[in-house]
């Protein structure tokens, strides 16, 4: 089903860098679009240093629910007895699967560490929820700016971007 173009106004334009191994996003404001503000300030990694992008993991319960991404859900995974882990579903380097994917249909399966599989439409969904809900309480707080180059991908994977975002 194709979705109609809507035009809106927007306060601020959120930019994701979803990378195969780590991810971020940047944005800027409407009233000043030339000031691209990033993301500096991923809690985990080392202590003291500034992390500009987070692990690309995402992490969701044994019941499919989403718990975590970036480095809370890589810290939170490998604290969890081996057991234990076993049941959660933790999805790593998934750009690559919709990326390089020459078959790659609104169907396409990822599949977790513990093998367990899931629609890769709803484990992107989680993620870019994830980033839109980062976005919003971290936009009130700006205070660093710097310039980025837009990514290059292939017309399927942008649509399935797309299709996962709505």
């Amino acid at each position: 089903e194709a979705r109609s173009q809507q035009t809106a106004s927007f306060a601020v334009v959120v930019a994701i860098d979803f990378g195969t191994t780590s991810s971020g996003y940047a944005f800027s404001f409407s009233s000043d679009p030339e000031a691209i503000h990033m993301m500096r300030k991923w809690e985990g990694g080392d202590p003291g240093v500034a992390n500009q992008k987070t692990p690309t993991s995402l992490l969701l319960t044994p019941e499919g629910i989403f718990h975590s991404f970036g480095y809370t859900a890589r810290d939170y995974y490998h604290d969890l007895d081996p057991e234990e882990a076993r049941d959660w579903l933790d999805f790593e380097k998934i750009k690559m699967k919709i990326h390089s994917t020459s078959d790659l249909t609104m169907k396409t399966e990822l599949e977790a560490v513990n093998g367990k599989k899931m629609q890769a439409l709803e484990v992107f969904a989680h993620a870019l929820r994830f980033f839109k809900q980062h976005a919003v309480q971290y936009v009130k707080n700006v205070d660093n700016t710097d310039v980025f180059r837009p990514a290059i991908w292939k017309q399927p994977a942008k649509q399935f971007m797309r299709e996962a975002a709505y």
